[in-house]
């Protein structure tokens, strides 16, 4: 098999005062020589018409330089890191990588500025790109979901939690406009959520539960009741002041959708529940548990609920919490540590009753695994040490983020040379990239970005660096600075095309029409973010977990919201993060 190199950075661009980085992809160790270095040029600085050597426009003027650093090997690649962080003025760049006397490589005009992430992309996806989705979806209800006409229960929970987010930190860098027109498209999807739970009484299905879909799946899946219920009570504060009498509605909504699942839900079926992308073989017993995410997510309503006024909900998080924390694994029952993995331990198991670690995605078509895209969101956890900092289980609130933080989360990440968050620990195979979830991946880096900026205070000081890495390099894996789209790419796609010189790994932005040099869709709508990379073909289970198989080697190009509503939340977080400047 040919070689594969290419020279990855952000299609988009980058903000200044976070970690900025470009990688350089060889199929041998030698495509790279060792005392490599490389300059980052600003465009702007050079003489107008003039022509430097290399056949570069004008004269380099060298702004930052410095050495190409050898990452090392996964993915069955080999990696090399190129760190241009030092840069704090604005501008238009270029990289130049140095190598045996000779230029190896240049990159296209790089932009770096200040919040330019937020700046280039929050109004084509979050309004945009759900209004054009608002146009299409069946009836006029709802958004239209993914490539087909499905309008899942979790998916619209997942947007209308991530356009809560993002105005509740971002209204103060958005026109009244747009502020206006997010307000209106939390509304538009929790209608139809509305609906969903309003159909209870024509399924027979207890009241207050949301069922999954119409008309395809007019079935209950606890964890999309919970999701809805984080989404009514997000959305009734957000509301309060301006839509008073559907704050009042949704919170009853909430309410109703709590009380099911803490009074009268039970876990879903083993239908749906995929052996392969859990990583356990086809005897593997499911138990009759919900799974920890499920517990997260009521957590988080439990939450949402107190701070909504609801206080008598507060026991329940508490209670909620005691079960999740008994579900971390401890240092003496670490996973890994062979085959080059880290030692991983303070994630948490699946079940209370098995030893089967939770993976950060998990969802898969209809039923158990539904809506599995919440990667170990231990934020409501965080957010009950501020309420309560007086409650006695504090300290073990935060030492079991610690636990998360340091034991798992930082190795997991720093395990490839993106910061990446992996699927997970599956057994008899390792740490895991790529190997399992053919649907949703792409949700899980954006809320991954923002659940490890909310968490980046639990960091040991050692660890501080590296978490900032991760926040910011799960978002950067959307905006461009990923493996890189090659030839077999599109053996992964139904519908996007394009041609790919034979060896070679282009950078590609994942949201549809921003950036330099972006990916294709079912539908084409600019703003969307489709599956993207993975080892099995769209919808297939093919490939079982190995070190072998697990690369970024398939792209996946089905649309899907909920990919679009974790980017909002990790660029929220990012864009936060620096808000005084």
């Amino acid at each position: 098999m040919m070689d594969v190199n290419g020279f990855l950075y952000s299609q988009i661009g980058y903000d200044i005062g976070d970690p900025m980085r470009a990688i350089i992809r060889g199929g041998s160790k030698s495509h790279v020589s060792e005392g490599a270095t490389f300059e980052v040029v600003r465009l702007s600085q050079r003489a107008p018409g003039a022509t430097g050597e290399d056949g570069a426009a004008g004269d380099a003027v060298t702004t930052l330089s410095g050495d190409v650093r050898y990452w090392g090997s996964t993915w069955n690649a080999h990696w090399w890191e190129i760190d241009f962080s030092g840069i704090t003025e604005p501008g238009s760049y270029e990289i130049v990588v140095h190598a045996a006397g000779s230029v190896l490589l240049r990159s296209e005009p790089i932009e770096i500025d200040r919040h330019l992430l937020w700046e280039k992309t929050v109004i084509p996806v979050a309004l945009d790109g759900m209004e054009e989705r608002q146009r299409r979806a069946r009836n006029g209800i709802g958004w239209k979901d993914c490539g087909a006409s499905w309008r899942e229960a979790n998916s619209h929970a997942t947007m209308v939690i991530a356009l809560c987010e993002l105005v509740e930190t971002g209204f103060e860098w958005m026109t009244p406009e747009n502020v206006a027109r997010i307000h209106d498209q939390i509304v538009h999807g929790l209608r139809y959520l509305a609906i969903l739970q309003d159909a209870t009484s024509q399924t027979g299905a207890p009241e207050g539960a949301v069922i999954h879909e119409i008309p395809n799946h007019m079935d209950i899946v606890p964890g999309d009741t919970a999701k809805a219920v984080v989404a009514f009570t997000c959305a009734s504060r957000i509301l309060a002041d301006v839509r008073p009498e559907e704050a009042i509605e949704f919170t009853e909504r909430a309410l109703r959708a709590i009380d099911y699942l803490l009074l009268e839900a039970q876990p879903h079926s083993p239908d749906g529940f995929s052996r392969m992308m859990h990583g356990v073989g086809p005897d593997y017993a499911v138990p009759h548990e919900f799974m920890t995410r499920d517990l997260v997510m009521m957590l988080w309503g439990c939450v949402e609920l107190y701070v909504a006024g609801q206080v008598r909900y507060k026991q329940h998080a508490v209670r909620l919490a005691r079960e999740i924390m008994a579900r971390q694994v401890p240092e003496e029952e670490a996973e890994g540590g062979t085959d080059g993995d880290p030692v991983l331990w303070g994630h948490f198991t699946t079940f209370a009753s098995t030893d089967l670690t939770e993976k950060s995605s998990c969802h898969n078509g209809f039923g158990h695994d539904t809506g599995g895209t919440f990667p170990h969101f231990l934020v409501p956890l965080a957010a009950m040490c501020r309420w309560w900092p007086d409650h006695p289980d504090v300290p073990k609130w935060r030492e079991t983020m610690r636990r998360f933080v340091n034991g798992y989360l930082v190795p997991a990440c720093s395990a490839n040379p993106f910061y990446l968050l992996p699927i997970g620990y599956f057994p008899g195979a390792g740490l895991m990239s790529f190997c399992g979830p053919w649907h949703g991946i792409n949700t899980t880096f954006g809320f991954g970005a923002a659940m490890a900026a909310a968490l980046e205070g639990y960091a040991s000081e050692e660890n501080r660096h590296a978490m900032r890495k991760i926040v910011v390099g799960n978002v950067q894996w959307l905006c461009g600075l990923n493996a890189g789209i090659t030839r077999e790419s599109f053996g992964g796609c139904l519908v996007w095309k394009e041609e790919i010189p034979e060896g070679e790994a282009v950078p590609y932005s994942q949201i549809c029409g921003i950036g330099r040099r972006s990916v294709g869709n079912w539908t084409g709508i600019v703003g969307t973010i489709p599956n993207g990379f993975n080892v099995n073909p769209q919808f297939k289970f093919e490939i079982p977990a190995s070190k072998e198989a697990d690369e970024p080697r398939l792209y996946t190009d089905e649309d899907w919201i909920p990919h679009g509503a974790g980017f909002l939340a990790g660029v929220s977080a990012i864009r936060s993060t620096h808000r005084f400047e």
